[in-house]
């Protein structure tokens, strides 16, 4: 009886990376007492303000996970937390969820408020972006939606345009999703993986597959722990921060004068490479509701 009176309840609402969220779901009921409760209907994979109203009466939920494939749908999702439950704190915040769905949305964040972070520049518009491949300048187009369902790798970049020739065909070919235009570093045979849990972070080297020729030998596909230069690491660790983001992931490239550029961003990544973020992010995780309920207890003096 003990144990279910002092038992923490977390509403999921998850549909990527299961494998990693199931691990870490059974990790918290067995060393933390935290049970996760799917607030996504079994099978159906829909999410609805009735079904959350009638889980929160039944559980008294203390934290929410959002780990969602991007779609039309989801705006929809956050509108009903927040209309239902609007006192319940997220593992990372809305804005920060929202903002990750949109690179263009997160890249021009960090441009305007991060810019000690160096990132390629962006181009808002296809007619900024023709503009610049007009005086030379080379442009990578990727789709601009972040974690969609089912897409592989390959498929996320549409493109890199030399000519402004080139530039009109690839967005031609791709009218019916929304693109973003960066300017094109290189081909980078390494991509440098940042993962962050609260104040914790870590660095692996990646083989761009994006880019190889050839097959890469499994030992080419190890990926090894690198350190991170505490310059870069406090500056993501802020970005974090600032954006409400705890559970996090950043990939970066190093040009030839060794200046980290960020080219990516991605609220709750896979971590399938780091065996040790299983247990971080369930330590996370129960002291975040541990000091949110002696936060409640404690009265407050303005």
């Amino acid at each position: 009886m003990s144990n279910k009176l002092n038992r923490i309840y977390v509403g999921a609402i998850c549909n990527r990376d299961l494998e990693i969220f199931k691990k870490i779901k059974n990790f918290c009921n067995k060393n933390y007492n935290i049970k996760i409760i799917n607030l996504l209907k079994k099978s159906s994979n829909s999410f609805n303000a009735k079904y959350l109203k009638k889980k929160l009466k039944k559980y008294p939920i203390s934290l929410f996970i959002v780990k969602l494939f991007s779609e039309k749908k989801n705006q929809e999702t956050y509108n009903i937390i927040r209309d239902v439950a609007p006192n319940i704190p997220w593992l990372n915040s809305f804005e920060s969820v929202n903002l990750c769905e949109s690179r263009k949305e997160t890249f021009k964040l960090i441009e305007q408020k991060h810019n000690k972070l160096n990132i390629p520049k962006v181009y808002s518009s296809f007619e900024d972006a023709n503009e610049a491949c007009v005086k030379g300048t080379v442009i990578i187009i990727k789709r601009n939606t972040h974690n969609i369902p089912n897409l592989p790798k390959k498929e996320r970049i549409v493109g890199i345009a030399k000519t402004p020739e080139q530039l009109k065909k690839l967005v031609k070919n791709h009218q019916e999703k929304p693109l973003f235009f960066q300017n094109y570093l290189g081909e980078y045979d390494l991509i440098y993986k940042v993962y962050v849990i609260d104040r914790w972070a870590v660095s692996i080297s990646s083989h761009n597959r994006l880019h190889q020729k050839r097959n890469l030998s499994p030992l080419e596909l190890i990926h090894i722990r690198v350190p991170i230069e505490k310059k870069l690491k406090r500056r993501i660790l802020r970005l974090g921060r600032r954006t409400g983001m705890f559970v996090f992931g950043v990939d970066y490239i190093l040009t030839e004068d060794k200046k980290p550029f960020i080219i990516d961003v991605n609220d709750f990544p896979s971590f399938r490479r780091i065996p040790e973020a299983l247990s971080l992010i369930s330590d996370y995780i129960y002291n975040v509701v541990v000091m949110q309920q002696v936060s409640f207890k404690t009265p407050v003096t303005v």
